[in-house]
């Protein structure tokens, strides 16, 4: 299974989120998803802070980049 690395990122700040093996580009990004709603959840204040969760695959290569400003709470 192919590896994935995560960060957290904005324009001056890069947290490393960690690596994951998926089976695919899309299950990294759905896990980009879940990690930039689980920030969100632990630290609302980087909300409107233009942070991101970048997801680059083994390669180095980015796959996404999902911004936490776009994310919206879902509704239960």
């Amino acid at each position: 299974m192919p590896l994935y690395h995560f960060d957290l990122v904005n324009p001056r700040t890069a947290v490393d989120e960690g690596d994951t093996e998926l089976p695919d580009d899309i299950e990294a990004m759905d896990e980009a998803d879940g990690i930039a709603r689980r920030v969100l959840r632990e630290r609302p204040e980087v909300k409107n802070g233009h942070y991101a969760i970048a997801v680059s695959n083994e390669d180095g290569e980015e796959i996404c980049c999902v911004p936490l400003d776009i994310i919206h709470e879902r509704i239960p």
